[in-house]
């Protein structure tokens, strides 16, 4: 059976060395303090371990998208801040989340949060072509949200470069997303957290390009998990790409006739069934992904270089979408080192 192996002790330096990043200087030279790091576990179905890991390298809080997931770190982690990151349509188990993120005034309904008044942050679109109220229908719902009965406004937030926003314009998405905080306090609307985006915004840290002061927080799943930034993927400094492998055995080495001589192709015992489409990397730089079907992996190795016998194990690196499918595939066994 495939594994997944995880190793806590990497999620944890990963999240050190995303606060570390947060703790430099701000856009515009503005003194304030560090964007708080948010760790999302959806990845991971809200595991515990993983969750844990991520609070003791500096997470302030965490969030997921699905409601058995928080479920499961409020029964694990009573007193941590959950936020719900998933719009909902109402009616959602808010008892499961602190903080409650929406993008229309249909995501309000529904029974109040944990403790009275919800708090809510309002998702705001900011090029990235998915969710997110339009910037012109910002103030009267971000009003509707501070002066309701059953919620308070706790901020604003995006994504970027989740679905179609390009990397060459996620700096534009966080300046648009400060802007729009600054002019809800000139309105008279109380911001007090600004959401400035996810694992994008860490390569422009990493080449020296601060935040803007309005952001308070920002959300990371991938980077805690797989140390590296998501738009050009590269490895966090002081981070650690070794906190999820996959192993897969080789079920068959042949040298098939349509391959060279000199390359042996492995049959690996997983597939699009427990990958999907995403891509994964050897550990061995020797091997190579020729294809895969539903139910196995064909890799290529390369002339003169060692394959592994029948039985064997071969490690891989996940993408971030391939350790998703993996993590909720049943024919991949999960554990921890």
């Amino acid at each position: 059976m495939p594994e997944l192996v995880i190793r806590p002790d990497a999620i944890r330096e990963n999240a050190e060395a995303v606060c570390a990043l947060l703790a430099r200087p701000r856009l515009r030279g503005e003194q304030s303090a560090a964007p708080r790091l948010i760790g999302v576990t959806k990845a991971c179905l809200g595991d515990p371990t993983v969750a844990r890991a991520m609070l003791e390298g500096g997470a302030a809080a965490l969030a997921d998208t699905r409601e058995p997931s928080l479920a499961r770190l409020r029964a694990a982690l009573p007193e941590v801040e959950l936020h719900r990151i998933h719009l909902t349509a109402g009616g959602a188990h808010r008892e499961w989340a602190d903080v409650l993120y929406v993008s229309s005034p249909a995501g309000l309904r529904g029974p109040e949060g944990r403790g009275g008044r919800a708090e809510v942050m309002i998702l705001v679109e900011t090029g990235d072509q998915r969710e997110g109220a339009p910037l012109e229908q910002l103030h009267g719902l971000a009003r509707e949200v501070a002066t309701g009965p059953g919620t308070r406004l706790r901020g604003i937030a995006t994504n970027f470069a989740c679905f179609a926003g390009r990397p060459e314009s996620v700096r534009e998405s966080v300046e648009m997303l400060a802007a729009a905080a600054r002019g809800l306090e000139r309105d008279g609307v109380a911001v007090p957290e600004v959401s400035g985006g996810n694992s994008s915004l860490l390569g422009l840290l990493m080449d020296g390009v601060g935040l803007p002061p309005e952001v308070t927080e920002i959300r990371c799943g991938e980077a805690l998990l797989l140390g590296q930034e998501t738009l050009g993927f590269r490895a966090l400094p002081g981070g650690r790409q070794d906190g999820c492998r996959l192993r897969a055995e080789v079920l068959e080495r042949y040298t098939k006739a349509f391959s060279e001589p000199d390359r042996p192709r492995l049959v690996l015992g997983l597939g699009s069934q427990d990958l999907g489409n995403a891509p994964v990397r050897f550990l061995n730089p020797e091997v190579s992904e020729v294809g895969r079907s539903s139910d196995y992996l064909v890799a290529e190795v390369a002339g003169g270089a060692q394959a592994p016998e029948i039985g064997a194990t071969v490690e891989m690196i996940p993408s971030y979408h391939a350790l998703v499918a993996a993590w909720t595939s049943p024919f991949v066994d999960v554990r921890f080192e």
